[in-house]
């Protein structure tokens, strides 16, 4: 799983019957400090409702053909991240 921050959109005006009716966003991952990584950021299937600028946390999973391809989904909003300095 990683901690990631949702930074836009996706609009798919045709997609498969596995995706019909689902959002899609663009997420990037988030470093230790809680900043963007550069050259990380996926699209992901919105299972919990995120918006622009939610911090998220987000898995990866085998999808559709599960020996080719991998997906993202958003499965938790979070709301704050504690950790021992």
């Amino acid at each position: 799983m990683i901690l990631a921050k949702v930074t836009g959109h996706v609009v798919a005006t045709q997609k498969c019957d596995e995706l019909r009716g689902s959002n899609l966003l663009l997420i990037t991952q988030l470093d230790d400090n809680q900043q963007l990584m550069k050259d990380r950021s996926w699209v992901a299937v919105d299972s919990v409702g995120a918006g622009v600028h939610d911090v998220v946390l987000a898995e990866e999973y085998f999808a559709l053909n599960k020996d080719r391809y991998k997906a993202m989904s958003v499965v938790a909003i979070v709301e704050k991240v504690f950790r021992d300095a």
